[in-house]
């Protein structure tokens, strides 16, 4: 009887382990489709044997444990690519559109506007005497002075959008933060049995993912299996069960509300790009659209304050004058500049004062336009260009030597090179991600042609321990009867 007995606790005991092994099984199935999931398997070890006259009998199966098919390796690695294309997602998404501003192929552009102002001034030399090409000269710059003033004015936009973006970005960020702290503390508590809290486990990662989307950062799980994230550079963000809030004063990140910018210390991720665009990026083509601008007052106004106009008044700026411009541009000289710019009150609805005459002052005199107009192809003008990094504190420039036209299209091809590049490192990381997510799903992803053969071998398992309890069932019954 007590053999008997034996193998029923046996057939039990494998009916549990299928069962469980099925309840895995289905787990996996159930969750085919959701994101971040890790697939799991049952892990089935021998029972405990006994001796019975020198000879050892085995008592069954059991679970030993519910294990996760993870990649540590790949899913870290494709936790930092995130980061890098979060990135230049979003400084592609941003240089495309300042791009769209600057674009030459639509009917409005600064360089149509630029090279319209150059032929007017011709026009003006053509006829210097006429008041129809003086009125269409002031129509242009008037358009001319619109298109530096809108450039600038959408510039700041995208830097205050910045800020936005970096507000509300950073309330997702926090949210996330506190998600890891909280399941850090869920995790050590599910585990202080010792069996691991697999379901938790992988919402967590999930949020670690979200979070490498924000910003550059590493992290590392210690012995109780919680998990403690700070920046590439070296900021905590999470320490266990606790974590620290990042939020923004003005243009200054601060950590914990400790009144330290700690935002050259945030790289990467969306976070990371929207920096580099409000403190980099559209600072130094700001500061260039500046020199543009206050070069072409200054050399405008230098020309016209020399001419004459239809009354033989001289000394008329064409140009509003701006205040501290002086011959030699300096880092703060033109900042400004292509908001400033205007038509003086002079020449304004006064095309008569435009002094396209020369030194004899004479009406048909058209030295002086002919001069203006010379400006488009004169390469000898000396402009500064601004390189701004480390997050605007770090200026440098050189003197370029050239046509304020050369200058203007060198802007527009090192704005297309940068979006060029950044689109194809979005590319480049988009089709590695690819890649590294089929390998960590060949390993952690749920194939349901395994998971559906996985489950007819422990239902045939499954049936085989109801077999072994119906055979023992008759064993028992011929014993009762043979009583």
């Amino acid at each position: 009887m007590q053999v008997i007995s034996t193998i029923l606790n046996i057939a039990q005991g494998a009916l549990q382990a299928n069962q469980m092994a099925m309840q895995t099984i289905s787990h996996n199935i159930a969750n085919v489709n959701t994101p971040g999931y890790t697939r799991q398997k049952a892990v089935l070890e021998p029972q405990s044997s006994y001796t019975l006259e020198s000879l050892k009998f085995g008592l069954g199966v059991k679970v030993d444990s519910i294990v996760q098919f993870f990649d540590a390796f790949t899913t870290r690695t494709i936790h930092q690519n995130t980061s890098s294309l979060k990135e230049y997602e979003a400084k592609a998404s941003v240089l495309s559109y300042v791009e769209s501003l600057w674009s030459e192929s639509g009917g409005s552009s600064l360089a149509q506007a630029l090279n319209e102002f150059w032929n007017a001034w011709q026009g003006v030399a053509n006829n210097p005497a006429g008041m129809t090409e003086r009125a269409a000269l002031l129509e242009k710059s008037k358009i001319l002075t619109q298109q530096f003033n809108s450039l600038s004015n959408e510039l700041d936009g995208i830097k205050r959008n910045m800020n936005t973006n970096l507000q509300l970005g950073m309330e997702e960020f926090n949210r996330i933060t506190r998600g890891i702290a909280d399941l850090n503390e869920r995790i050590l508590a599910a585990e202080s049995s010792q069996a691991a809290a697999n379901d938790l486990r992988d919402q967590r990662n999930r949020l670690l993912g979200e979070l490498s989307g924000w910003i550059d950062l590493t992290y590392l799980e210690d012995r109780n299996g919680m998990i403690h994230v700070q920046t590439s550079a070296g900021i905590l963000l999470v320490d266990g069960n606790r974590s620290w809030d990042l939020n923004i004063q003005g243009n200054s990140i601060q950590r914990d509300g400790v009144p330290s910018d700690v935002s050259d210390r945030l790289t990467g991720g969306k976070l990371g790009a929207w920096l580099d665009i409000r403190d980099e990026i559209i600072p130094q083509y700001a500061a260039n659209l500046d020199e543009l601008a206050g070069s072409l007052i200054q050399q405008v106004n230098s020309l016209h304050t020399a001419g004459f106009t239809l009354s033989g008044a001289t000394g008329i700026s064409f140009f509003r004058d701006f205040p501290t411009a002086p011959a030699l541009p300096n880092a703060t000289d033109f900042k400004g500049a292509a908001a400033y710019l205007s038509l003086s009150s002079d020449v304004l609805g006064h095309p008569e004062n435009i002094a396209a005459g020369g030194v004899s002052g004479a009406p048909g005199d058209n030295e002086n336009s002919l001069n203006i107009a010379a400006l488009q192809t004169d390469r000898t003008v000396t402009i500064r260009k601004w390189t701004i990094e480390d997050r605007g504190r770090t200026l440098t420039s050189t003197l370029e030597t050239g046509t304020l036209d050369d200058y203007y299209r060198s802007l527009i091809g090192e704005m297309g090179i940068l979006s060029e590049a950044m689109n194809e490192k979005q590319d480049f990381v988009q089709s590695l991600l690819t890649r590294l997510e089929e390998v960590r799903d060949s390993v952690s992803g749920v194939n349901l042609d395994e998971e559906l053969a996985e489950m007819m071998k422990f239902q045939h398992a499954y049936e085989a321990a109801s077999k072994i309890i119906a055979v023992v069932d008759e064993m028992l019954r011929s014993l009762m009867e043979l009583r």
